[in-house]
């Protein structure tokens, strides 16, 4: 007798001839197809992804698909072979790279999803500090990770419109500087913040030395006191301030510089600051810490916000001692007060065959 064994379904005919019998084998060869599929991808833009599939056979070829065009492969778009393995891998990812990716294996497919997400904008060059002469232009120059992007200018916390003085793109460029120009410029994008300062020198500066007037801050007397407000209210801190040159402004809370964002809205002019907490809760109470400086030294004033809040309920109450004319409660303080002292409490008793209360 002879055994045969066909590997890899390979297409062979073999003969067998003997003195009584003669035998044909016949092997043929398993269409190519994906045994484990493609998975769908969600990454972000300048990431790098990989499509992963395996087939049945040793180094096949696959075609690759992209929206049911096939895909050029670059140095950005590579495509290997390991075995049974085949890779599409898709480098620096971009928003034009989204879209369906198919592999195709003789009349086998496999299907997935590339869902590309923006990144944020964030700063490649900051913002660096400028010393000019005195009616000379000064330019400050940042650059982004994205040509286009809403980028906004700040002068001492204070947003800055385009006008005869102020030429903006992601330059900011003064024209005819003066000493008042001299202070701390911002560029925002997003959520994102890149400072710096400028310095005017000059003759004119040099005289101005002998006249620095160090800043002031006139708060009204309430703001001696505690600010109490309840929960959900919104609550105002404001203060003038005077000094020469013009003070730069700061807010800070637990030493934490404050900007302005949709739930706490900060105005500053020259010489008059507002910050104004909108939705307040518990957790935004504490100390809020005005800082104003110039050459000729610092003020400072801390406003103390108390948000107040419903306590929570009694804890660990028990009932002992019952009889027909009396019982025993006991109880513990809740664990949140609502922010202020309890003076009290209020205990009710209602008959268990009426709906009503009454002490």
């Amino acid at each position: 007798f002879l055994t045969f064994f066909c590997l890899l379904f390979s297409f062979f005919v073999y003969f067998c001839a003997g003195a009584e019998h003669e035998s044909v084998l016949c092997c043929s060869e398993e269409n190519l197809r994906i045994i484990v599929p493609l998975e769908d991808i969600d990454t972000q833009e300048k990431s790098t992804v990989s499509f992963s599939c395996k087939v049945n056979r040793l180094n096949a070829t696959l075609k690759w698909l992209k929206a049911g065009e096939e895909v050029s492969f670059s140095k950005f778009v590579v495509y290997r072979v390991d075995k049974h393995k085949h890779t599409l891998t898709v480098k620096d990812c971009t928003l034009a790279d989204e879209g369906e990716y198919t592999a195709v294996a003789g009349d086998s497919k496999s299907t997935a999803e590339l869902v590309i997400s923006e990144a944020p904008t964030d700063f490649s060059v900051h913002l660096k500090d400028q010393t000019i002469t005195e009616f000379e232009d000064a330019e400050f120059t940042c650059k982004l990770t994205k040509e286009k992007a809403n980028v906004k200018w700040y002068r001492n916390g204070r947003e800055i419109r385009e006008g005869p003085r102020y030429s903006i793109i992601c330059t900011l460029r003064i024209k005819e500087c003066r000493p008042d120009d001299e202070c701390e410029y911002a560029c925002g994008v997003d959520e994102k913040r890149s400072r710096a300062r400028l310095f005017v020198e000059g003759e004119l500066l040099q005289v101005l030395l002998y006249d620095i007037e160090e800043p002031k801050l006139d708060v009204d007397s309430s703001y001696s006191n505690n600010v109490v407000v309840m929960a959900g209210e919104v609550f105002k801190l404001e203060a003038n301030v005077t000094g020469r040159p013009i003070p730069s402004l700061v807010w800070t809370k637990e030493e934490k510089e404050l900007e302005d964002t949709a739930k706490i809205e900060i105005k500053s002019s020259d010489f008059h600051t507002t910050l104004i907490n909108k939705d307040s809760l518990r957790r935004d109470g504490g100390a809020f810490t005005l800082t104003a400086s110039n050459p000729g030294g610092f003020a400072k004033f801390t406003f103390n916000v108390k948000v107040l809040d419903r306590p929570g309920p009694p804890d660990s109450l028990t009932v002992t001692d019952v009889t027909a004319e009396k019982c025993v409660l006991n109880w513990l303080h809740p664990t949140h007060d609502g922010g202020a002292k309890i003076e009290y409490f209020i205990i009710q008793r209602r008959e268990t065959s009426r709906l009503t209360r009454f002490k």
